[in-house]
């Protein structure tokens, strides 16, 4: 005979017979299963190294001119909100006729170590990076039409200028759009398309063109841009 946990006498050997208690008393409770361990923590790397972009388009900097507009992070040229490039067929408008058939008007393009030095200048000791080209043969180019665009070729952009300065040598510091040649009923006018490092009308020293405004040129004057590019207009007979 078994006896149960209250001193009952069973001839059952699971439950008393008598009180109806487990035989053998209460089990213990199970334990709960052990919680799973939390997962580790991924190891700690150290956050990536920051990379300097072009206020204007955003590209990462990989020099000290930005190889889609030219700007320059050296000097670093406040600018706005950056803008949706300006197309000839969006760039200012002058509704007027073509240059006058009674002279042929063209610019002739070429490198100024003088207005290089200038630049060098502004830039301060870091500025010595920069390198005049030993050898820069100048360029013409006549002008025609109602308007002409100033600028670097970009196949990725779909930009191909009237007046094309991707070189060699190539001023990295031109603008893809940098400026306009616009007619005018008397000659032409040049127009600063909003271009990272500006537009200079004679003296490269004087204040940068305020952009999308027409300054009238007279035969003889000079635009310069970039880095050492200097623009020469002049008419003659035609």
């Amino acid at each position: 005979m078994a006896t149960c946990p209250k001193g009952h006498e069973s001839g059952t050997a699971d439950y008393c017979d008598v009180c109806g208690a487990r035989m053998g008393g209460a089990s213990a409770s199970a334990s709960p299963a052990p919680a799973p361990a939390a997962p580790a923590a991924p190891p700690a790397t150290a956050p990536p190294a920051e990379t300097k972009t072009c206020p204007v388009c955003g590209s990462a900097q990989s020099g000290r001119f930005c190889e889609e507009d030219g700007y320059d992070f050296l000097l670093a040229p406040p600018v706005g909100a950056p803008s949706a490039p300006v197309t000839p067929a969006t760039a200012p408008p002058a509704p007027v006729p073509p240059a006058p058939a009674t002279g042929v008007w063209q610019v002739a393009v070429r490198a100024d170590s003088t207005y290089f030095e200038v630049v060098k200048a502004m830039g301060g000791e870091d500025a010595g990076s920069l390198a005049f080209p030993r050898f820069a043969p100048e360029r013409r180019f006549r002008l025609s039409g109602e308007q002409m665009v100033i600028g670097r070729r970009s196949r990725s952009r779909g930009v191909d200028p009237d007046i094309d300065l991707v070189g060699p040598p190539e001023d990295p510091g031109v603008s893809h759009l940098h400026a306009l040649l616009v007619a005018q009923p008397d000659g032409w006018a040049v127009v600063d398309l909003e271009s990272a490092n500006g537009t200079y009308l004679n003296d490269p020293s004087s204040d940068a063109l305020d952009p999308n405004v027409p300054y009238p040129l007279k035969s003889g004057d000079t635009v310069y841009l970039g880095a050492w590019t200097a623009l020469t207009v002049t008419t003659g007979a035609s």
